[in-house]
Order: C-alpha cells, then structure tokens, then sequence
C-alpha cells in the first residue's frame, strides 16, 4: 500500500492536468489597450469622423485614433463571434456593421459600443454589403439575394426585394443623389435613381462575379470583379462598358482619393492605380500571397489596406503613367494568377480569386 499510493496520486495528478490541457477554452480576450492589427483578417475599414474603424474575423471591430498607427477594440454585445465583412458609417457617430449568420450590429458613439440589431440562428448565409445616408434609408445586401432597409438609422430592420431571384449581392454605393448601384454574381447591376424604392436590372457585358461598386467624382460609376475585369458606365449605369485593367487580379476593394486618383486592391495583394476615372491603370504593387479586401484614404498621399494580413499603410505614388516595372508587374499577375477559380481556402501559392468573407 505504501508503494501503491504515491502512484496513484501522481496518476490523478496527471490525468488532471491532461483533461486542463485538453478540455475546451474560450478564446484569450483582448487587452483593453492596444492591439497589433496586422495579426487579424479584415474585411472592411470606414471613417467615423476623425477615428478608422476596421472589422473582421471572429467579429472583431477594432478602433483607431491615430490614423492606423495604433488599434483598441470596441465592445460589441452580445459577441456572436461570426465574421464581420463589412462597416459603414452615415455620420461620425452611427453605423452599421454586417457579416456571416445574417449578423447586423450598430453604433450610435463612433464605434465605440456596438449592439446586434440583427442574427438568423437558422442559417449561416452572408451579409456583405451596406450603403445609406444619414437620416435617410440604410441599405444592407448579401448572400442569395438577401436585401434589408432601415428608416431608423439601423436600429430595426425590414427584409426587401431585389428583380435578382438568389444571386449573392456583393455590393452596394450611392451618389448621394438618389442614384444607387448594386453588382452582384453572374454580372448582376441594379440601379435605383428612387433611393431604392425600386430596382432596374441593366445588362453586363460581363457574366461573371462583381465583387465592388464605386461612383465617381465625375458622375462616372465603377463596378469591379473577378479575373481583373471591370465595368464602367458614364451614363449613371443605364449602360456598361468592359475596361480592361491589364492584370488577371481578381478585385475585392476601391477608393477615389481626393485628388481624383483611384486606387484598387484584391487578389494577392495586387494595388493599381488610375488617374483619369477609371479608363486606364497602373500596377503599383503585384507579386503577393494574402490578398486585400477594402483600401481606405488616410490622407496626405497615403492610404489604409486591410486584408489577410490585417491592416497596413502604403504611399501613394506620386507618377501618374505606367513604369517599364508597372508593365513587368502586370505580366507576372498575368502569368503567376492565372484567370482560374480557387477555393477561398486556397493555399498561400495559390491566391484565391474571390474575398476571404466571400459565401460558397
């Protein structure tokens, strides 16, 4: 007995610690104070006022002051934890954010506190778009032709229709005049000059997936998609014409700079460049694995990419005409990414052609 029991404590001992080892965790929480955004996958960046605001995997938002150099999270309730693809903001201090399990989440602080107006515990279909004004609807978009509208600055929602049947909606943007343009799966463009009210199916000259949508200074509108292909109508979107943007880089984000120059970002952490509306480009970055989802102004020549890597700060070039390198750059996106559809868990050799939050 007195060899037997020193064993038997020390066999408790160890079977106690292995099921500590193994038995099932939440995940470690946050420091309050600071975090390193570039250890998260992000989806979507919007300015609130003076503050970035940038959400994503495990529905994570994460705050910044300081234009990016720095990054907090905010208090979301209840934290389903289910991706976050997309932020927007009506004014400095509401917004809305969507994502996976038709999650909808609102602020009325800036970004501070946000609080789920919105959740399908049935199903795990996506929301992936948001575009509104402030006291005027909010629009939210997403997986199967998902479409839902708030009168009250995002605090309840309402579902609506959309002349697409089940077609995954992408993306959604308004010029602020009543004029509104979704693009979507199988080249799908709506246009709305009613403020949504009702919805006009145009023709695409491309029968591919849409993955952004951008109007323009100029009155020009800009859709984006798969395999570096584009479409451009400068008639309020009644009609569309290809633009070829001369890389085979699958698109998922875009932005005007104040100056006028655009800026895309997508597969493989490709960004070009156009200076005048969207008619020709320049390849500025090419060459890379994680790929990015959304790009965002910060100001004085330098904008926000966040993607697979989190978020990060490029310069904006100050050349406005492709480079010999630019040429060079397109030829191996045009050869290394090869127009050919991957999985969104696509291994690193192989950038995937779709957005990391995209629905399967």
């Amino acid at each position: 007995m007195k060899n037997t029991l020193p064993g038997l404590l020390m066999s408790a001992a160890v079977l106690g610690a292995a099921l500590f080892a193994f038995s099932p965790r939440p995940l470690p929480a946050f420091p309050a104070s600071t975090i390193a955004a570039n250890h998260l996958q992000i989806n979507g960046l919007a300015q609130a006022g003076s503050r970035t605001v940038a959400v994503g995997e495990r529905g994570v938002i994460l705050l910044s002051d300081d234009a990016g150099k720095s990054w907090r999270r905010a208090t979301v309730t209840p934290d389903e934890a289910s991706t976050l693809t997309q932020v927007f903001f009506v004014s400095p201090r509401i917004g809305v954010a969507v994502g996976h399990d038709g999650w909808i989440l609102r602020t009325v602080d800036g970004g501070e506190h946000w609080q789920e107006t919105h959740f399908d515990h049935r199903h795990s279909d996506p929301l992936l778009a948001i575009w509104g004004q402030a006291n005027g609807p909010i629009f939210v978009i997403g997986s199967f032709g998902q479409l839902f509208v708030s009168h009250d600055e995002g605090a309840t929602w309402t579902a609506g229709k959309t002349p697409t049947g089940d077609r995954h909606l992408n993306a959604i943007a308004g010029d602020g005049k009543g004029r509104i343009v979704i693009a979507g799966e199988t080249g799908t463009l709506l246009v709305s000059n009613d403020d949504g009210a009702t919805w006009d199916k145009r023709p695409s000259p491309y029968a591919g997936s849409l993955f952004g949508v951008l109007p323009l200074a100029d009155g020009t509108w800009l859709a984006y998609g798969m395999r570096g292909n584009l479409v451009r109508s400068t008639d309020g979107g009644q009609t569309w014409a290809h633009v070829d943007s001369g890389v085979g880089v699958s698109y998922f984000g875009a932005t005007q700079l104040p100056g006028g120059r655009l800026v895309l970002v997508g597969q493989g952490g490709a960004i070009v460049t156009s200076d005048d509306e969207g008619e020709h480009y320049a390849v500025r970055k090419a060459g890379g694995v994680q790929s990015l989802a959304a790009v965002l102004d910060e100001g004085q020549g330098r904008v926000l990419v966040a993607g697979e890597a989190g978020v990060t700060r490029w310069t904006v070039p100050a050349q406005t005409v492709p480079a010999p390198r630019d040429l060079a750059n397109a030829a191996k996106l045009a050869g290394s990414n090869a127009p050919s559809r991957t999985a969104p868990d696509a291994p690193p050799s192989a950038p995937s052609n779709t957005p990391p939050h995209a629905p399967s």
